[in-house]
């Protein structure tokens, strides 16, 4: 339980920050987006299943590391004039980050409503 405590708090470095948890964890977002989106894997429902799991797993978790990314970039020291243009690009970056993967969750938590209604509708 320590380090979701020193993530969320922003006691890890902005770099581990962002390269190691917020850039992987965008890029699965991004990939099973575009699988679910462009029809690629769905033909298998278990394929699909994974699909579908992995991007809720990364909707869900994309706010989080985006707050962690603030926090951590409000921790960043900041000197020179490059280093302050860092931490606000790893802000906005954050912001953008925590807001799309709520507005995911939201989609998901739409369409699971929807195939719920649908199932039930059908019996």
């Amino acid at each position: 339980m320590k380090f979701p405590t020193r993530l969320a708090t922003g006691q890890i470095a902005l770099w581990r920050t962002f390269w190691l948890i917020e850039a992987p964890l965008a890029l699965l977002w991004d990939a099973t987006g575009a699988c679910m989106v462009l029809g690629w894997g769905v033909e298998e429902p278990l394929i699909a299943g994974c699909i579908i799991a992995l991007f809720t797993f990364a909707s869900a978790a994309m706010p989080f590391v985006s707050v962690a990314l603030w926090h951590s970039a409000s921790n960043y020291p900041q000197p020179a004039w490059w280093q302050k243009l860092l931490a606000m690009g790893a802000k906005l970056c954050a912001a953008f980050s925590g807001l799309v993967g709520a507005l995911s969750v939201v989609g998901l938590l739409y369409l699971a409503y929807e195939f719920i209604a649908a199932a039930l509708a059908r019996d």
